[in-house]
């Protein structure tokens, strides 16, 4: 068999579910490739199983109103690119 002529892609739609105001996000050990951006790190809310990648247009945070520290740490990798 001859060698491809590109990798296969390892993205897939993110989760998205609705909230249940109970939310905690943490990062997986998952990594979603995206054109342009390489592979981004996944985080998943461990209340409705919604995914985070930094290249969505919204900020996920936990049922305090925070943002957590991985993810601010993670949307700032967006501004300074």
């Amino acid at each position: 068999m001859g060698a491809m002529s590109s990798p296969p892609s390892a993205s897939r739609p993110l989760e998205v579910w609705p909230c249940q105001s109970i939310c905690v996000w943490t990062r997986t050990a998952e990594l979603r490739h995206e054109a342009g951006h390489g592979d981004l790190p996944v985080f998943a809310c461990t209340g409705c199983g919604s995914e985070w990648v930094r290249t969505e247009p919204w900020t996920p945070i936990d049922a305090a109103g925070i943002i957590p520290y991985e993810v601010n740490a993670e949307r700032s990798r967006t501004r300074s690119a």
